[in-house]
């Protein structure tokens, strides 16, 4: 099976065997994470060409039809909207939660909280009065709606860190030579209590190293 488009945008990947085509997506379900679908050369030349957005590619394929847009409820029309932009779920969750099955909400809000706190990637390093430092920012909400999704996510970026410290991956650049490794994690809005027990708790097993956390507030 040959690739024979792909979208970062609409996060689809449009494959050939033969003269059969296929839709694949991921699903950010650890169970089936990800979904492969076969459809006509019509509905792939439709949605290259720009006719149909990709949620509507990935509607025609599991229900064999296209939908046109006067078609749509608003709340279906709402659903698609923040299927397209992820991020906007963010800013209101509570009432966008309701559009969405549990399932559907869980998995779009781990994509959107994902691309705002990008778990696998540094945010900045440098060092600080002979302290390697380390920079986390957190700028997402901690609206009950999402709260474990995003306690989840910022784990994993922290696990990440702390990997990168362990496994000095540093050293090539700043060298060896420092006092002590600080994480240094600024929040855009203040943790709920959850996410304050989760950072002492991070803290209490950094004590035994060299390794802290250092946590900027807002005011």
């Amino acid at each position: 099976m040959e690739s024979i488009y792909v979208s970062q945008k609409d996060m689809l990947e449009i494959c050939q065997d033969g003269d059969k085509y296929f839709l694949r997506y991921p699903t950010f379900n650890i169970t089936c994470p990800e979904v492969i679908r076969e459809i006509p050369k019509e509905a792939a030349d439709s949605y290259m060409s720009g006719e149909h957005t990709g949620k509507e590619l990935m509607n025609y394929a599991q229900y064999g039809f296209w939908k046109s847009k006067k078609e749509y409820t608003q709340d279906e029309s709402d659903k698609l909207f923040i299927e397209d932009h992820p991020s906007f779920i963010l800013k209101n969750p509570e009432n966008s939660r309701c559009l969405f099955t549990a399932e559907e909400f869980r998995q779009i809000v781990t994509q959107a909280i994902s691309s705002e706190l990008k778990p696998t990637e540094l945010d900045a390093i440098g060092t600080v009065d002979n302290h390697l430092e380390l920079l986390l920012v957190d700028s997402v909400d901690w609206e009950e709606e999402i709260e474990a999704v995003h306690l989840e996510i910022l784990q994993e970026k922290i696990n990440n860190y702390i990997h990168f410290l362990e496994s000095k991956q540093y050293v090539e650049r700043y060298g060896d030579s420092f006092d002590k490794k600080v994480i240094h994690i600024t929040f855009q809005y203040s943790p709920s209590d959850n996410g304050l027990a989760f950072l002492a708790a991070v803290q209490k097993v950094l004590q035994p190293t060299d390794m802290s956390l250092k946590l900027e507030l807002p005011e």
